[in-house]
C-alpha cells in the first residue's frame, strides 16, 4: 500500500504539473444543451446567440447546436464535429457548430435528410461563418450561421455579420510558457519514475490482480441504442425494398437474386427484433436481467441485418449504375411523376368521398394523402430541373432525392384506392357477419358471459349502420371478437369439422380486415418515416409478421389463423395511432409546406450525418451506405 508520504508528494507533484502545464485539447464530447463554452468565447455574449439560435429555430424547425473549445485534441475538426453530434443524439432537425479557438479551425455537421445543398452551406460558411471567426468575434461566428441558415431556407440572400473583434486565444490565462513547460515535462518524468517504482514494488509484495473491465452498459443506454438501431433499420430496410423493386423491375429477379436473398434475411432479423421490442413494451416490469437481455439481442439482430444489407450495397451500386443513364432516368422519372400529378384530383375527390360515408382511424390517416402526395411531386419537380448531367455523381444522388420523392408520392395515392376496396367490403360485409353472430346467440347458453358482449357488439353496430357515417373496420373487428367469443361458448356441442368449418368462415372477414389496417399503417409510417419512431414501428412488425403467419395457415389451421388475423388488425391500428400520434409532435407548424414534406417522408436520408461534400440518398444498404456530411476548415 502507498504510504501516505508518497501519497501527498505525488498529489503535489500532480498538482504542480497541472498547473504549469500547457492549456489541455477537448475530445469529442456528449453536449448538455444548445451552447456549449469550455473556453469564455462568449464572454457575456450568450443572450445574443440564444436569441439568434431561437429565430432559425422558430422560422425553419432546425435546433443549432454551438461549442467552443480551446483545441481538437489533434483530431480533424470536421471527424471531431461528427463524432461530437452522433455522442449528443443530434436528429434530423438538429445542427452542430464546433470552433476551437486556438487551433483556429471549425466544423458544422448536418443530418443527411436535412435539404440544404452543398452550395448553400458553403455561401453560409464564406459569407456569415469565417469572416466572424477571422475577426474573433466568437459569438458572431454563431449568431451568423443562424442569420444565415434561416436565410436560405426562406430562399432570401445570406446577411452579412456585424463583426465585433474579440480576444484571439479566450480563456488563456497566462500561465503557459516555456519555463512552465519544461518544469511540466521534468515534474512529469519524475511523476513517471515514481508510479513505476510503486508498481514494480507492488507487484514483488502481491499477485497480479485482474485488470478491471470497462463499465458495463446501463439498461437505460442500452434501450436507447435498441431504439435507435431498430428505427435505423427499419428505414434502410424501407429504402433497400424500394430500390430493389425497381431494380428487378428494370433488371429482372435472377440478377437480383443475391439482393432479394440478402434484404429477406435482414428483414425476418429485424421483424424478430421488433417482436422483442414489443413483447418488452407488453410484458409487465420484466426483470433486469431479462430485459437486458431482451435488449441485447435486439441489438444482435439489428446488428446482423445491418451487415448483410452493408455486404451487397456496393454490388447493387454498381448494378444500377445511375451515373451512366441520367438523361433516361430523368424522363422516365418526369414521366412517373406526371403521372401521379394527373391522379391528384380524383384522390382529392375519392378521400372526400370516403370521408362523406366513413370515419375510424383510417379515414382519419388518409386525410392528409392529396396535400403530402402534392408536397412530394413539387419537391420532384423542383429537383429534376437541378439535375446537372455535367457532374454525374450529383446527378445521380439528386435523381434518387427525386425517385424516392415521386415513390412516396405514388404510395400514398395508391393507399387512398385501396382504402376505399378495404372499407367498401368491410361495409359489405357486415350484414352477413351480423346474421352470423346473432344465429350463434340464438344457439349459445342464454347465461353465458360471450352473449352478452356479443348483444352489446350486435347492438352497437347497428346503431353505427343507422348512422350517416360509421368505422366498417372497428364494427368487424368488434363482430369478429364477439363471434370468437361464442364459438368458445358452442365448442363443447360442436364437432372439429363444425368448427373447423366455422373458422373458415370466418377468416373470409378477418384477412381483408387486417390486410385493410395492416396496409394502411404501413402506407402512413413508409410515407411519413421522418417522424415515427420505434413503437409504432415495433407493433407493425409484429402486425406483418401475424398477417403472414394467418395467411400462411388459412387452409391448414383456420383457428389459429383467425386468431393471428384479428390480432394483426389490433396491432395494426395501433401502428397507425401511434404514428400519427408521433407526427403531430413532430410537425412543429413553422416550417414552409415543402420543407416539412421532405423531412417528414424521410427523403434523402439513409440515416446519418452529413460528411465529404456529398449524401446518398436512400439506396440499397445498411449503416455503411448512410453517408455523413460536415464542412469547415481554418481561419
Amino acid at each position: 500500500m502507498i504510504s501516505r508520504w508518497v501519497a501527498v508528494l505525488l498529489a503535489s507533484m500532480i498538482g504542480a504539473a497541472l498547473v504549469a502545464a500547457p492549456a489541455r485539447a477537448d475530445s469529442p464530447m456528449r453536449l448538455d444543451g444548445q451552447i456549449t463554452d469550455e473556453v469564455g468565447a462568449l464572454d457575456g455574449r450568450e443572450p445574443e446567440v440564444t436569441a439568434a439560435l431561437d429565430r432559425l429555430r422558430d422560422a425553419s424547425g432546425l435546433q443549432l447546436f454551438v461549442v467552443y473549445v480551446r483545441s481538437f485534441d489533434g483530431t480533424p475538426a470536421q471527424e471531431w464535429a461528427d463524432e461530437t453530434a452522433t455522442r449528443s443524439d443530434l436528429g434530423r432537425r438538429d445542427a452542430l457548430l464546433a470552433v476551437a479557438t486556438r487551433d483556429r479551425a471549425y466544423a458544422y455537421a448536418f443530418d443527411a435528410a436535412y435539404p440544404l445543398t452543398d452550395a448553400q452551406l458553403d455561401e453560409v460558411a464564406a459569407a456569415a461563418i469565417e469572416p466572424a471567426l477571422r475577426e474573433n468575434d466568437w459569438a458572431g461566428a454563431a449568431i451568423g450561421a443562424a442569420d444565415g441558415y434561416r436565410a436560405v431556407l426562406a430562399g432570401q440572400p445570406v446577411p452579412a455579420p456585424a463583426i465585433t473583434p474579440g480576444d484571439p486565444d479566450p480563456g488563456d490565462g497566462g500561465g503557459s510558457s516555456v519555463l512552465g513547460t519544461v518544469v511540466c515535462l521534468g515534474i512529469t518524468a519524475v511523476v513517471v519514475a515514481l508510479v513505476v517504482w510503486l508498481v514494480i514494488r507492488s507487484r514483488r509484495r502481491r499477485p497480479q490482480a485482474t485488470p478491471a473491465g470497462p463499465p458495463p452498459i446501463s439498461t437505460a443506454e442500452l434501450t436507447t441504442r435498441a431504439n435507435a438501431l431498430l428505427v435505423e433499420l427499419d428505414n434502410d430496410l424501407r429504402a433497400s425494398e424500394q430500390e430493389l423493386s425497381l431494380a428487378t423491375g428494370r433488371y429482372g429477379a435472377e440478377a437480383t437474386a443475391s439482393f432479394t436473398a440478402a434484404l429477406e434475411s435482414a428483414r425476418q432479423d429485424v421483424a424478430e427484433a421488433f417482436r422483442l421490442r414489443l413483447t418488452l413494451d407488453e410484458t409487465p416490469g420484466p426483470d433486469e436481467p431479462a430485459r437486458r437481455a431482451a435488449l441485447e439481442e435486439i441489438i444482435r439482430r439489428c446488428e446482423a441485418a445491418d451487415q448483410r444489407l452493408d455486404a451487397e450495397s456496393e454490388a447493387f451500386d454498381e448494378l444500377r449504375g445511375l451515373e451512366s443513364r441520367i438523361e433516361p432516368e430523368r424522363q422516365e422519372l418526369s414521366e412517373r411523376r406526371a403521372a401521379a400529378e394527373a391522379k391528384l384530383p380524383a384522390t382529392g375527390a375519392t378521400i372526400e368521398a370516403l370521408r362523406a360515408r366513413y370515419t375510424g382511424p383510417l379515414v382519419a390517416g388518409l386525410l392528409g394523402n392529396a396535400d403530402q402526395a402534392r408536397e412530394r411531386l413539387d419537391f420532384a419537380a423542383a429537383t429534376l430541373s437541378d439535375v446537372q448531367p455535367a457532374d454525374p455523381p450529383r446527378a445521380a444522388l439528386t435523381l434518387r432525392a427525386a425517385e424516392e420523392a415521386v415513390a412516396q408520392a405514388e404510395t400514398l395515392i395508391d393507399t387512398v384506392v385501396r382504402a376505399q376496396s378495404d372499407l367498401d367490403t368491410a361495409r359489405a360485409g357486415i350484414d352477413a357477419l351480423l346474421a352470423e353472430v346473432e344465429s350463434e346467440l340464438a344457439a349459445a347458453p342464454p347465461d353465458a358471459a360471450a352473449v352478452i358482449a356479443a348483444q352489446q357488439a350486435v347492438a352497437s353496430t347497428r346503431a353505427a349502420l343507422a348512422q350517416p357515417t360509421m368505422d366498417p373496420l372497428s364494427a368487424v373487428q368488434a363482430l369478429e371478437e364477439a363471434d370468437t367469443a361464442l364459438d368458445r361458448a358452442l365448442a363443447e356441442q360442436r364437432d372439429a369439422a363444425e368448427r373447423a368449418a366455422r373458422a373458415r368462415t370466418m377468416l373470409g372477414h378477418a384477412l381483408p380486415a387486417a390486410r385493410a389496417e395492416v396496409s394502411a399503417a404501413g402506407s402512413f409510417i413508409a410515407t411519413r418515416r421522418g417522424a415515427v419512431a420505434s413503437r409504432a414501428r415495433a407493433s407493425l412488425g409484429e402486425a406483418q409478421r401475424l398477417l403472414a403467419r394467418a395467411e400462411a395457415l388459412a387452409t391448414t389451421d383456420p383457428a389459429t389463423a383467425v386468431a393471428d388475423a384479428q390480432r394483426a388488425q389490433q396491432l395494426a391500428a395501433e401502428a397507425g395511432r401511434a404514428a400519427q400520434s408521433d407526427v403531430h409532435s413532430w410537425s412543429s407548424g413553422s416550417t414552409s409546406d415543402l420543407l416539412t414534406g421532405i423531412l417528414l417522408g424521410g427523403i434523402m436520408s439513409g440515416g446519418g450525418r452529413r460528411s465529404g461534400g456529398g449524401f446518398r440518398g436512400g439506396g440499397f444498404g445498411g449503416s455503411g451506405s448512410r453517408a455523413r456530411r460536415t464542412g469547415g476548415g481554418r481561419f
